[in-house]
């Protein structure tokens, strides 16, 4: 045997590599590890219990009533007088409606007429020294091309033009800066009507549509001149025009912030009063929208009045209401699922999964929107992956857990605790007998079925508005479209990163064409023809007792792949070949046995096949006797003592279902090779065959009930006798005859 065969087998014998539950080394098992989890996950979820940014939100969640809800606490009275305030939507909807109606602020500039007709009076001027050609700075106001048409006419028709021009242009300037004339675009603003600040302390207000800015001047001015003067004279009245408007009405944006502000303060945050000693709430009473104002009323007055609703008795008990929800939890995996319960790998997986349901629970009532953001928490997803990694069953108390952390981190929300928890218990059993990756997003419907169905009839129950509805099945729908999605990323993540093994990776040992299981059927056709006996039997057992099928079927097939190393030492593949164990001792034959237990973990490693088929490596023998040579090594020592130890294998024991299902299916599938003349015999075999193992205690931690033992056995007589039932002897035709029939032949 080499060194690093004797290692390994030292190690499988000390428990330094060891596959049981909760008797393993280092922080993946240890009690303080699991502590800091424990506490971890209850600091944080106690943290989205009790912090909230939002006092506002705060105060809503401590009374968590909602309209259509009866009362079932004690009467509410009032202990002082109180005002009831309106509700945030509410009060925003107004102060919106108050600045949408608040008009825009300008300030009149009385020096803008003034300096628009004296630069109109100065290009006139100037202008009508240019038709009398005496010296004029005309080409300070118009380019050669813009008066090239206007030097066109005769001397007549310049006069005409320019008289007509300075009465018209003159009463268009007038009647602009009559009402005014904007420095910024009418489009701007969002009311028909604007408030002018008038010196010293006036205001009046003016329609918009009598106003004038920079974009309409221009085209008023085309309109009002059409036909008053002639076509070339428009053209420059139009250019003369753009050059001496001087806006006098200028927006004021600070004025218009102050009305705005002004507007804000004058919508009232109260809508009544409450009385002290007034009855708020009776047990038993109909909330209405009304009656939770004024509750919710009298926990704010009480803020206001520096009654904190914060005090160490608040954080005791947000701390015990987390705790209560997580312990429902880890009770369930303590007495049901101890193997997840005492693996602080798998403990943590759970827990950071209740945290960050935790987490988006407390994002949907600190983010400040209309819409229900509660329908985006991905609980369905988290029961999938739940339900993947582990079972349906710890899924549906994952679920559960999950479901009363987000009711109780929202303020007892009945409503979206009970919409998760049944849209997660369809998403976790949708994926229970998973076979494909692909089939995780049929989950979509059914986690919208889950979804829709709870909204409508709460809905209904609860009289909400189809709009409140219809925007929860919007969120619900895309909840459903993205809770496969990150189950798929989850999932992914989970098993590149850790040593589980989903049934989803199984699957890919299911193919007998691994490089493992041909290069077994090449070195080693018997004991590959054994596994696959084997194998089916195992499954065919696994299914009989509910326990899982495939893993039990991958487990058979590579239980026995240590035997590639060094196959004819087994006497399923001693064909044609002498028996090696004739040249060897008890002693040695025997480790020569054990000794692909610890080839099989070698190869299996090397391979990088996953733990949980390792698994039934050693444990498919676990410290049971190699018989045959302990036997022999007895006859041999003539009365002296043999230490059975050396003649054991390494173990360990079989600590599950599965892997107790394959150490009996690997003595029992063997009886199939010998004939059994009754049933009797048969029956007598297996049982032989199981009472040995129990008896020698191989089956103590595999969690199996006498009840398991006694449907595995049934099931292992029905599979061999199926296989191995007495064939028809079929007559043979006389000698005589069948020399006639020949020659009937050859004739015809």
């Amino acid at each position: 045997m080499t060194e690093t065969k004797k290692t390994l087998l030292r190690k499988l014998r000390d428990r330094e590599i060891d596959t049981t539950p909760h008797s393993g080394k280092g922080m993946r098992f240890s009690n303080k590890t699991k502590a800091v989890i424990f506490i971890l996950t209850a600091l944080f979820c106690t943290f989205f219990f009790a912090f909230h940014f939002n006092t506002q939100k705060s105060i809503a969640l401590k009374f968590s009533a909602k309209p259509g809800n009866i009362w079932t606490s004690q009467p509410l009275i009032a202990e002082f007088t109180f005002p009831v305030f309106k509700e945030l939507s509410e009060y925003n909807k107004e102060v919106s409606k108050a600045k949408e109606n608040t008009l825009s602020v300008y300030v009149l500039e009385t020096s803008s007429i003034n300096q628009s007709m004296k630069v109109f009076n100065l290009i006139m001027t100037n202008l009508q020294n240019y038709i009398n050609n005496v010296p004029n700075n005309i080409g300070a106001f118009f380019t050669i091309d813009e008066l090239k048409k206007f030097d066109g006419l005769s001397p007549a028709q310049k006069q005409k033009d320019l008289t007509s021009m300075q009465k018209f242009i003159k009463f268009y300037l007038t009647e602009v800066y009559r009402y005014g004339l904007s420095n910024i675009s009418l489009s701007q603003l969002r009311n028909n009507e604007v408030t002018v600040q008038l010196p010293p302390n006036y205001i009046k207000i003016l329609s918009k549509d009598l106003l004038t800015d920079s974009t309409t001047i221009n085209e008023k001015a085309s309109r009002f001149l059409f036909n008053k003067i002639s076509t070339t004279a428009l053209e420059l009245s139009i250019e003369i025009i753009s050059r001496c408007a001087v806006p006098n009405l200028i927006y004021s944006k600070t004025l218009t912030d102050q009305a705005f502000s002004l507007a804000e303060q004058s919508v009232a945050k109260t809508e009544g009063i409450v009385r002290k000693g007034e009855s708020i709430v009776s047990k038993g009473q109909v909330v209405t929208n009304e009656v939770l104002k004024k509750i919710r009323s009298y926990e704010n007055s009480k803020l206001l009045r520096s009654e904190s609703i914060y005090s160490v008795w608040y954080f005791l008990g947000s701390l015990g209401h987390a705790t209560l929800i997580y312990t429902i939890l880890l009770i369930y995996l303590f007495f049901i699922r101890k193997k997840i319960f005492f693996d602080n790998l798998q403990i943590a997986i759970l827990s950071v999964l209740l945290i960050l349901i935790a987490f988006m629970s407390w994002l949907s009532i600190e983010i400040s929107t209309p819409l229900p953001l509660e329908f985006l928490i991905l609980l369905p997803a988290f029961s999938m992956l739940s339900a993947i990694v582990f079972d349906s069953r710890t899924a549906f108390y994952v679920t559960v857990t999950m479901a009363l952390m987000v009711s109780g981190i929202r303020g007892n929300d009945y409503d979206v605790g009970i919409s998760m928890m049944f849209a997660g218990t369809l998403a976790a059993y949708t994926v229970r007998d998973i076979q494909s990756r692909t089939q995780m997003f049929l989950s979509i419907f059914y986690i919208f079925i889950g979804l829709a169905i709870s909204i409508i009839v709460i809905g209904l129950e609860r009289s909400t508005d189809l709009s409140t509805s219809l925007n929860k099945i919007l969120l619900a729908l895309i909840n459903s479209a993205f809770s496969p999605l990150i189950t798929y990323g989850l999932l992914f993540v989970i098993e590149r990163t850790t040593n589980l093994t989903t049934d989803l990776r199984l699957q890919e040992y299911v193919n007998l064409n691994h490089p493992i299981l041909t290069k077994l059927s090449e070195l080693a056709p018997g004991t590959y023809q054994h596994t696959l006996s084997m194998a089916q039997l195992a499954e065919r057992c696994a299914i009989a007792i509910y326990a899982n099928p495939l893993l039990t079927k991958v487990g058979a097939y590579f239980h026995d792949i240590g035997k590639i190393s060094k196959p004819e030492y087994f006497s399923e593949n001693q064909i044609d070949i002498d028996n090696k164990h004739e040249m060897l001792t008890p002693r040695k034959s025997a480790d020569a046995i054990k000794n692909h237990v610890v080839d099989g973990i070698k190869l299996a490693h090397d391979s990088k096949i996953p733990q949980r088929i390792i698994d039934f490596i050693p444990m498919h023998h676990g410290t049971s006797l190699v018989k045959h040579f302990y036997a022999k090594a007895i006859e041999m020592a003539y009365g002296e003592p043999v230490n059975d130890e050396d003649f054991r294998y390494p173990g360990p024991k079989p600590n599950s279902k599965e892997t107790a299902i394959v150490m009996i299916c690997d003595s029992i599938e063997a009886l199939s090779r010998v004939p059994f003349k009754e049933k009797e015999d048969l029956e007598k075999a297996v049982d032989r065959s199981i009472k040995d193992k129990l008896l020698d205690g191989q089956l103590d931690e595999s969690n199996l009930t006498m009840t398991d033992i006694n449907t595995i056995k049934e099931t292992c007589i029905k599979f061999i006798q199926s296989i191995s039932h007495p064939r028809v002897e079929y007559k043979e035709i006389p000698e005589e005859k069948s020399e006639t029939i020949v020659e009937s032949g050859t004739e015809l």
